[in-house]
């Protein structure tokens, strides 16, 4: 009989939410802390840390090295599409936790090629998905910009903003699904704005995406992965500029990485042919697919009983 488990649970992007309420209706306790500050917990009386990052950043990696030195399980959930890009070059943070939890194959792939054990490596999936909501019919065709979020709001999308403004397409509307604190409402088309660290911003993002004929990006992140889920062509402006984020110059060096699900352009010209092109007539659908099982392992039946039973497993074994 497994026992009942007190848990350290650091959320974000609401990644964790649904966890968390799982967790809690199987009876075990959720240790509660302080606001990001990890210090600022009773993580002491946890059986198992659930964190959803352990980069260098805010000191998260020798915090947790600290609570592994008095026996306590850390377990690292993928919170966003290649959510664990640290461990890659240009920043080569060796994986610390005890356990990781990704999305998919792809996932794998990616750790395993830093040296990280398969044995570490729990393929889970995420919850997200069960949050989208069936495609709305309307009329005319509703575009979806989805700007980049960064330390700052970035020249490059006011130059995707500046194109998509001045496209001429009959019957074509831009609504621009931003970030509270990341985008200035006032520089965007038919702005929509959710705040990531409240409970209604995955849903408010389901929304915008019931209502989408295309997604225009700058990254194929996991707004895209949703979009692509629902079978919507996503087109990615391929104009980004390497830059520091948060003051580190390594994000110069840091390769994106784009599948075969998306299509790529570099002109305000290419960007409004392949509108013209894919609101008629959409491709990449099978790609679409595919992509979904192996970045955010669409196939798992219940990611949710995955992600706790890793937890149960982890924290009964102390």
């Amino acid at each position: 009989m497994k026992k009942k488990l007190k848990v350290l649970l650091f959320n974000f992007n609401n990644i964790l939410t649904d966890v968390q309420d799982g967790l809690i209706q199987r009876g075990h306790q959720i240790v509660p802390h302080y606001g990001p500050n990890l210090k600022l917990s009773d993580w002491r009386q946890a059986d198992v840390i659930i964190v959803w990052q352990e980069t260098d950043l805010g000191q998260w990696r020798d915090w947790i090295k600290e609570v592994q030195k008095e026996g306590k399980k850390v377990i690292l959930v993928q919170h966003g599409r290649r959510g664990t890009s640290r461990i890659f070059p240009p920043f080569n943070e060796k994986l610390v936790s005890d356990i990781v939890c990704v999305w998919g194959e792809n996932d794998v792939e990616r750790l395993t090629s830093c040296g990280v054990s398969r044995e570490k490596i729990k393929v889970t999936g995420t919850t997200i998905f069960k949050h989208l909501k069936p495609r709305v019919p309307h009329d005319g065709h509703n575009i979806i910009f989805s700007p980049e979020h960064w330390d700052y709001d970035v020249s490059e999308n006011a130059v995707v903003m500046g194109w998509l403004n001045r496209i001429k397409i009959k019957g074509i509307k831009v609504i621009s699904k931003l970030l509270e604190g990341e985008h200035n409402p006032h520089h965007y088309l038919n702005p929509v704005v959710s705040n990531r660290n409240k409970p209604e911003h995955l849903s408010i993002c389901a929304d915008v995406l019931s209502l989408a004929d295309a997604v225009v990006a700058i990254s194929e992140s996991t707004f895209e992965l949703l979009a692509q889920s629902l079978d919507i062509p996503v087109i990615i402006a391929d104009i980004w500029q390497p830059k520091s984020c948060a003051g580190d110059d390594r994000y110069k060096e840091y390769q994106r990485e784009y599948s075969p699900a998306c299509t790529k352009v570099k002109t305000q010209k290419e960007l409004e042919n392949t509108l013209l092109r894919q609101l008629d007539y959409p491709v990449l659908s099978q790609e679409r697919k595919e992509i979904v099982i192996k970045d955010g392992g669409r196939n798992i039946e219940d990611p949710l009983s995955e992600i706790i039973k890793v937890i149960e497993n982890e924290g009964n074994r102390r």
